[in-house]
């Protein structure tokens, strides 16, 4: 009679071990550290653009100009400052989503 011998330690997921809350070594959290770190690093290189940004166009209010020209550039400096402004909030709520606390 041939009998199959039984694993006692059957692989798991991906070849991981069969022990499902061995926290300490899922490739996961590694993965989701290198998201944060990413998200961390682009939002604040956003954040200091959008500060740029806000500076410049607080600066270009003091130009002495006059006419449609000028009426159609502080138009789109106030535009911008309106994208900007959602910019932010949205990268303030993806930091939010990426830390767990949205």
């Amino acid at each position: 009679m041939n009998i199959p011998s039984i694993n006692p330690t059957p692989a798991g997921v991906a070849g991981n071990s069969a022990a499902p809350f061995n926290y300490g070594v899922c490739p996961c959290h590694a993965a989701v550290q290198r998201s944060r770190d990413l998200v961390a690093t682009q939002r604040a290189s956003t954040i200091a653009t959008i500060d740029r940004t806000a500076a410049a166009i607080v600066c270009s209010k003091d130009i002495a100009w006059a006419g449609p020209a000028s009426e159609e550039f502080r138009s789109r400096l106030d535009e911008f400052r309106s994208k900007a402004a959602l910019l932010a909030d949205d990268m303030e709520a993806t930091h939010r989503l990426v830390w767990g606390s949205a």
